[in-house]
């Protein structure tokens, strides 16, 4: 094992140790200690470095290395929300929604080059509690937090709260953010369905809302994540199953999945796609899988570490990470390894 102290511009501490557990060479290390089991975020990103936000903190898992990144407060013991990665202009950047407001920082390998904080005090930002982050292809940055959401491109701000007269960002929680690369935008919301819009031109447009009973295929308005698989269609964690929207037109082709299809429960809180084209849905209450009209449950007592799951991601080799209120496991090559 190895342990290193970088201090980079005297904002922040980054330690670092070394060992085989990202490799899965072994599933239990020896010195190593998260700073909370309770896992909010696994990102990976394009370089296939593990991004996890917890409830103090954050880590990053590269090769075999994790790094814990602390001092400033954002990073020092808050509970991050929610993270997003970039690599636009060539730079790698990260940024986090926390309870005390939004950061973002550059990194080349395990050295923070510069950070920036986003507050209620310091302008832009509609409130301090960030609960969803999301960057688009053109790396706008959109943050959710409890009184609408913000958006940031370039230096600019705008502010959006939901289409006129159903302003459902600022009247419920913002629960995750997607965008797909036709440009639409998806933010879900705890009980007012999903806003639906493009920001384009500096500009909002197309705005709409999938609801009940006008869009009346989503299973529910509490919507707890989304993702855009691609420019035709996106998958919507609720609490009544999982819905697969398949067209552009908001009341077309939706397709419902709950426990009588094959779900493990009824509360799907994180979704994703694996590069076999499998669907992935984590729930309280453990994980299903999805490929082509077959249905695989895992729980604890297949490996899992922890039966409910918060968030889940699919790592550049095909193998799915999740993260739990007890730690995290990761699934590779049909083997179970826990963190």
């Amino acid at each position: 094992m190895k342990l290193n102290k970088l201090f980079s511009l005297g904002i922040l501490a980054v330690i670092t140790l070394t060992f085989f557990g990202c490799k899965d060479k072994e599933p239990v290390v020896e010195g190593f200690m998260l700073p909370s089991r309770v896992i909010n975020k696994i990102a990976i990103d394009n370089n296939g470095v593990k991004w996890i936000a917890t409830e103090k903190g954050i880590v990053s898992c590269k090769g075999n290395r994790w790094t814990t990144y602390t001092g400033n407060e954002v990073l020092n013991n808050a509970a991050i929300a929610d993270l997003a990665n970039s690599n636009s202009s060539g730079k790698n950047e990260i940024w986090l929604g926390s309870t005390v407001g939004a950061a973002s920082f550059e990194f080349t390998d395990s050295i923070i080059s510069s950070l920036a904080t986003y507050n209620v005090l310091k302008g832009g930002i509609l409130d301090n509690n960030v609960s969803a982050i999301n960057i688009d292809q053109n790396n706008v940055k959109y943050i959710g937090t409890s009184k609408g959401l913000s958006i940031l491109k370039g230096t600019a701000w705008t502010q959006f709260m939901g289409r006129k007269n159903e302003e459902i960002l600022s009247k419920y929680k913002i629960t995750a953010i997607a965008s797909s690369l036709n440009d639409w935008v998806y933010a879900s919301t705890e009980g007012g369905g999903v806003a639906r819009f493009k920001y384009t031109a500096d500009a909002i447009s197309g705005a709409t809302t999938f609801n009940m009973p006008w869009a009346s295929g989503l299973a529910s308005d509490t919507v707890y994540t989304v993702i855009a698989v691609n420019d035709g269609y996106q998958w919507f964690g609720t609490n009544k199953g999982a819905s697969l929207h398949k067209s552009e037109y908001t009341k077309d082709d939706w397709t419902n999945y709950s426990r009588v299809d094959g779900l493990i429960c009824d509360t799907v809180v994180a979704i994703a796609k694996d590069l076999s084209g499998e669907i992935w849905f984590g729930t309280p209450k453990g994980v299903s899988m999805l490929r082509d009209t077959t249905w695989v449950n895992y729980t604890t007592k297949d490996g899992l570490i922890a039966n409910k799951i918060n968030t889940l991601a699919v790592d550049l080799d095909g193998s799915v990470w999740f993260g739990t209120d007890n730690g995290i496991s990761h699934f590779i090559n049909n083997q179970w390894f826990n963190f």
